[in-house]
Order: C-alpha cells, then sequence, then structure tokens
C-alpha cells in the first residue's frame, strides 16, 4: 500500500510508484503489470485512477499493451537506462536547489557528499 501524497494527485503517485519499479529493475523488462482492477484494489483507489496512471506510463513508452492480455513493462533496456539517468538528474537537482536555498556552498556540498559516499564504499 502506497501512502498517499494528499498535495499530489493520486494517479501521479501511482504512475510515479510503478515508474520507479521499472527503474529500479523490481519490474522486469517484458514483465507483466497487474491488472487495472488489481493495482485499484492493491491501492485502494478507482479502477479510472489506475487506467490514468498506466496510461501516462504507456505514453513515455515504458509499458505497452497486448490486446485481450494485459500490459507490460517494455523491452527497450535503453529507454529504462534514459529514464534512469533522468531521475537521478532530477533528484540531485532538486537535493541542490534545496540546499543552496539553505545557504550552503558548492564547496560545502561536495565535500559532504564525497565524505558520506567514502562511507558507503566502507559500509557496502
Amino acid at each position: 500500500m502506497i501512502e498517499f501524497n494528499t498535495n499530489l494527485p493520486i494517479y501521479i503517485q501511482i504512475t510515479e510508484f510503478i515508474r520507479n519499479q521499472i527503474i529500479s529493475g523490481e519490474l522486469s523488462p517484458g514483465e507483466k503489470l497487474e491488472s487495472v482492477r488489481s493495482y485499484a484494489e492493491m491501492y485502494e483507489v478507482n479502477p479510472n485512477t489506475v487506467q490514468r496512471a498506466l496510461s501516462d506510463l504507456e505514453s513515455t513508452g515504458l509499458i505497452y499493451s497486448k490486446r485481450a492480455v494485459g500490459k507490460f513493462v517494455t523491452d527497450d533496456k535503453k529507454l529504462i537506462n534514459l529514464i534512469r539517468e533522468r531521475q537521478i538528474d532530477v533528484e540531485i537537482r532538486n537535493m541542490l536547489e534545496k540546499l543552496y536555498s539553505q545557504g550552503y556552498s558548492k564547496e560545502e556540498i561536495y565535500s559532504s557528499l564525497k565524505n558520506l559516499l567514502k562511507e558507503e564504499n566502507i559500509n557496502e
């Protein structure tokens, strides 16, 4: 179950959740998705909300439909990787904007990030 944010339309949150499952590899290329009805029951939302989310994903090419069979994750690994790369850029830009607005300099951010990444290498 997703904890929905009341400040963002539910279909957008469902779109992002499924997109994140695809770019993280949780949903594999070519994998069949749940039915609209199953997602609606899972998320406790109207099936039209789920359909809108899936339509958005289909318009990006991340999923496709097979008539009378269902919806599937794209087999296009290059597209998945491209969207994955764009996502990390978006997340980092958002983080930087927030830190800059709080008065941090590039040097402070870089130094902190460098130290955190060093710690991560030790813990891996």
